[in-house]
Order: structure tokens, then sequence, then C-alpha cells
């Protein structure tokens, strides 16, 4: 059973991993599995089984995924459990490796929260919006006020197939679509309760537990008139907060295991 605790196994799985993911990225070029996918990401886990039962290959790709991520999150407990949770006992703090163990407990608990989000919660809804529409989300009502779109409407306008010259939006270069001066303007509301804000491409809007992102921009056919539409997700998920916490002390674990590492180099001193 040794295998499980090794470092070997650990890189093997990452591997692994990385080429599980390309697998769906390719997956996702084909209409049919990029649908089902889509249908995934809007239900809870309890209502997967009908979406997979259209495309076995999916539920296939996802059994393998999930496999792969418990092997790696047992292995990455094995093994903070047997090798680096005594240096921490014994107060090793000159060791090269002291800051792997909360690099591996921050592993598991990004692991542990994006699985009870997944299982429990996954609460987000979508809709596509002209200005002045509106949308319900939990007890939050959501309305697009207006948008601000500054590159060539005319690569995001589409034609009476469904199609634009710039194509989906995570295929547009920067010059035909920049995300850092494209937004939209929305106003919050729950109950008596009131907020505005802007939120664009990957920069969400933040209310409470609510963010709201564009994922699209794009003028429908025969509807130029109307101007620009987007489509919005918003989620809603009280972990949110909980995982910025984990994500951002990993990222400083990191940082100063890396550091460990630079000035283990330069002192050319032997691992204690």
């Amino acid at each position: 059973m040794n295998w499980l605790f090794s470092m070997r196994l650990a890189f093997v799985l990452l591997m692994l991993l990385s080429l599980w993911f390309a697998i769906g990225v390719g997956l996702s070029e084909y209409e049919l599995y990029r649908q089902v996918l889509r249908a995934l990401n809007d239900l809870p886990m309890s209502q997967w089984l009908q979406s997979l039962i259209a495309a076995p290959m999916v539920g296939f790709w996802l059994a393998g995924l999930f496999g792969l991520m418990l092997l790696l999150g047992l292995n990455t407990a094995l093994c903070s459990w047997r090798d680096l949770l005594p240096i921490w006992r014994h107060k090793r703090w000159r060791s090269p490796r002291i800051m792997m163990l909360p690099i591996h407990i921050l592993t598991l608990l990004v692991f542990i929260f994006h699985g009870v989000d997944l299982v429990f919660i996954h609460g987000h809804d979508s809709a596509v919006l002209h200005q002045g529409e509106r949308f319900n989300s939990g007890r939050y009502q959501i309305k697009l006020v207006s948008v601000d779109y500054r590159d060539d409407v005319s690569l995001i306008t589409e034609d009476e197939t469904g199609f634009s010259p710039a194509g989906r939006i995570t295929r547009r270069s920067v010059e035909q679509f920049d995300p850092r001066i494209n937004s939209a303007y929305f106003i919050v509301q729950d109950g008596e309760q009131k907020i505005s804000g802007d939120a664009g491409f990957m920069r969400p809007f933040r209310w409470r537990d609510l963010y709201i992102t564009v994922t699209d921009f794009r003028v429908p056919h025969q509807e130029e008139a109307r101007g620009v539409q987007v489509k919005v997700l918003a989620v809603h998920n009280p972990l949110v907060n909980y995982f910025f916490v984990c994500y951002g002390l990993l990222l400083v674990s990191l940082l100063l295991q890396g550091l460990v590492f630079w000035r283990r180099s330069i002192n050319k001193g032997g691992r204690r």
C-alpha cells in the first residue's frame, strides 16, 4: 500500500488529470456533448442522470474525472499524515518541506468545498437580457440597466443561423473583444434593499453571497435595434468566501515554499 503515499503517484495523477481535462475540452467541441455539459452545469448532481443517459461518453469522462480526483485526494491526505505531519509535530522549522503540510491541507479543503458545492449547493441561474429586462435568482431580483459595449458591434451580430463573425466569446481575440472595456450595469434588489454595479466577462459584481457575471455579449439576428444582448450568470453560494480564503492562503503557502527552496539553493545546504 506504500504506493498510495508516494509522490510518484501524485505526479502521475496530476499528469492524468491534465490529459483528462484536455479530453473534456475536446468533447466540448461536439455540439451534443457541449449541450450536455451545459445542462449538467445548470443542474444539481441529483438531477444529472437523465442528461448523462443521452450522452454516455460524458458520463464515462465524469466517472474518470471523479476517480482521479478521489485518488489524488486520498494520496494527498495519506502523504500529509505519514510524511508531513511529523515535521510539524517535532517542530522541524528549518526543514525545506515545512510548508508542504499547509499546502496539502488547503488543497484538500478546496477539494472538499468543491464537493460540497457540487452535491448540496450548486445554486446558480442564467438568463439572456436586453436593456431594461430582469430575472429572479433565489431571493434576488436582477435588472439589466444598461450595456457599455465599446468594441465593434458588427463582429458580434448574428446571422440567421446564430453565428457571428467573432464566434464564441472564448475564441475572440483582444482586438475583437476586450473584456476590460466592455461591461453591463445591474441593479440587484433583495426585499427593500437595493444595490447597483458593473459586471463583465470574468469580472463579477458581488453582493453578499451573490456573484453576477456576464458570460457573453451578442446581437441576435434582426434585433439590432434593441442593442447588445448579454448572457448573465448569477451564482449564490455561501461557501464562495471560504473558496477565496483557501485559494489565497494556498497561494501564500506556495510562495513561502518557493522562498524556502530559493534560500536553500542560495545557502547550498543539505536537506534536514
